[in-house]
């Protein structure tokens, strides 16, 4: 599409609020910035206010001018938002000081500090507000929810009309809580600045030096573009191969563009899809990743809005893959946090939950396509277990025993995933031959890389629950210690038991880290580890679970050293093809 590029304007900080009254329009991204790109914004000023540079290109914003004279924003809110936060933290550091000198001075000095005070005050107040109605010079939520709530806007209002109950809210909202942090570290670093200074008068003058280093000589391009149209497709250009956005935040835009007059109704849809991942961008961008390796192909972050971009151009293709985001998302929360409150209750056989816990605490996300494209296809609950289960078949022969790339797996699962989604398996019987014929490893590598298997340990995260999920799947198959519910209950919901080496003996050297060096035991038995073999002998006795019953025999009968490690791996190995 060929687009007439308007002369851009260069703006000062303290003009570009002056002459301009902007919104953030409701299909843009919310507010983003972390500690790292408001870190840099200080560390940008920082340099101006030492003197270090004369001044600072802030970078480029594109906006739409509306019928009444006001700058949508299509790209760089994050710079004017943090813009209007800064000049806040300004202006309310100032009213610190003008409180503290009024309180505690009656002298000349006193006077003529606070003319300064209310000089800055005044300033920054010029910037924040307009000065016909002292409406806000930006607004980040200009149109109300369904209800008449305009949560992030009232946030905003309060946080730069140094209202203090901003600053506690307790919130999930990501934005929001950006918001917060910017805010505090940004009052925190002027502060710190400020007290290098030994008198009140210096630290006013250096408050004024900040705030004027940065109304005065930050510098902005401006492109107001003459449709909203030729503005989306600017932004586009100017960001798609960008760091600073997540593409979720490009394909937000490439869809509102796509669907212009039915605007409203698109960004309606993408605000409730977004609020169920409170609106992270990052999260936003991996279930699109997800959503897209399930439909249509696996491909990289990077290169996930051209593929988009490619694929959805119309009304039509843009309405349905919205549609579809809204439909699945729930899902992919639950499958990002299978046992988080309501998310148990997603899938009425529990058992389904269970096997999901299992793969979020070995944090593994590579079968979650094949469950949405399941889902798409509503496919009944005992077909979607049978097909976890054999998915986490395959993920630990492939990835934890024989210790192959997941890339294998990623593609493998997408290509399956994309086969259900368009009917090319009918069937759970057909889906799961498919998955075996793809990338089952064979009973014979398996054993062979079993019986060699080594792993770290830990009291927590992916290396504990990894080993304490292969060991309970083979204690149960070779010694029937619990009953399928009973094992995962025990295990992982109650976390009962510790992944402790049976012998930490320095002449076992490596294999101290084998499997068959490791076991599962109570936590009211071993507090972290057992201090030597005759410990681990008398605790093993008194374990419930035969496995370590029959282990303590052994140790009393043999002793424990690199053959009975390697005896009972080789044991194990055989159960391993059984279990997985």
């Amino acid at each position: 599409m060929r687009v007439d590029i308007p002369m851009p304007s260069r703006f000062k900080i303290e003009d570009l609020f002056r002459d301009n009254c902007f919104v953030v329009p409701v299909y843009q991204r919310n507010y983003a910035w972390g500690k790292s790109e408001v870190g840099d914004f200080w560390e940008d000023l920082k340099d101006l206010v030492k003197g270090r540079r004369d001044s600072h290109f802030f970078g480029q914003i594109v906006t739409y001018r509306d019928s009444s004279g006001v700058q949508e924003i299509i790209d760089g809110q994050q710079r004017l938002t943090t813009s209007v936060i800064f000049m806040a933290a300004v202006r309310d550091i100032a009213n610190e000081m003008y409180e503290k000198n009024t309180q505690n001075s009656n002298g000349s000095v006193s006077l003529e500090v606070s003319d300064l005070l209310r000089d800055i005050r005044l300033q920054v107040e010029q910037a924040l507000y307009r000065d016909d109605d002292q409406s806000p010079t930006l607004v980040v939520e200009p149109v109300a929810d369904r209800d008449g709530n305009t949560i992030l806007q009232d946030f905003f209002d309060d946080l730069i009309s140094s209202n203090k109950k901003a600053l506690t809210v307790k919130t999930t909202s990501k934005p929001i809580k950006d918001m917060q942090t910017a805010y505090k570290d940004m009052t925190d670093w002027i502060r710190k600045m400020l007290k290098d200074e030994t008198s009140i008068g210096e630290q006013i003058d250096l408050l004024r030096q900040i705030f004027l280093s940065f109304s005065r000589r930050f510098y902005l391009v401006m492109i107001s573009a003459p449709s909203r149209r030729d503005a989306f497709t600017i932004f586009e250009t100017l960001n798609s191969r960008g760091k600073d956005l997540a593409p979720s935040d490009i394909i937000k835009n490439h869809l509102m563009s796509t669907m212009e007059n039915n605007i409203e109704e698109s960004n309606e849809m993408w605000g409730e899809l977004a609020e169920h991942l409170n609106n992270d961008s990052k999260r936003i961008t991996r279930f699109i990743r997800t959503y897209w390796a399930s439909k249509e192909r696996i491909v990289s972050t990077a290169k996930l809005y051209r593929e988009v971009s490619d694929c959805i151009t119309d009304v039509n293709s843009a309405k349905d893959l919205l549609m579809d985001l809204e439909n699945l998302v729930q899902l992919y929360v639950v499958l990002e946090s299978p046992t988080t409150g309501d998310h148990r209750k997603y899938f009425a056989d529990q058992r389904i939950t269970q096997r999901l816990d299992i793969f979020s605490r070995i944090n593994v996300k590579l079968y979650y396509p094949i469950v949405i494209a399941m889902s798409y296809r509503n496919y009944k609950d005992n077909d979607i277990l049978m097909v976890v289960n054999k998915l986490l078949s395959i993920f630990i022969r492939h990835r934890t025993i024989i210790n192959d790339g997941t890339n294998t797996l990623e593609v493998g699962f997408s290509e399956i995933a994309k086969n259900i989604w368009n009917l090319n398996y009918q069937g759970v019987d057909r889906i799961i031959d498919g998955i075996n014929s793809k990338m089952l490893k064979t009973n014979e590598e398996t054993k062979a890389s079993f019986s060699v298997l080594r792993k770290d340990g830990g009291d927590k995260g992916r290396n504990k629950w990894v080993l304490a999920y292969i060991l309970s799947e083979i204690y149960n198959n070779r010694y029937e210690g619990f009953s399928e519910d009973e094992l995962y209950g025990r295990v992982f919901d109650d976390d009962r038991y510790r992944v402790v080496q049976i012998s930490n003996d320095n002449k076992l050297n490596e294999y101290s880290k084998n499997i068959g060096n490791w076991t599962i035991i109570e936590k009211s038995l071993v507090k972290s580890g057992f201090s030597d073999i005759s410990e681990a002998e008398r605790k093993l006795k008194t374990s419930e679970l035969k496995a370590n019953q029959q282990l303590a025999d052994v140790i009393r009968e043999h002793g424990w050293g690199v053959a009975e490690i390697n005896e009972r791996q080789a044991v194990f190995a055989n159960d391993a093809v059984n279990v997985w």
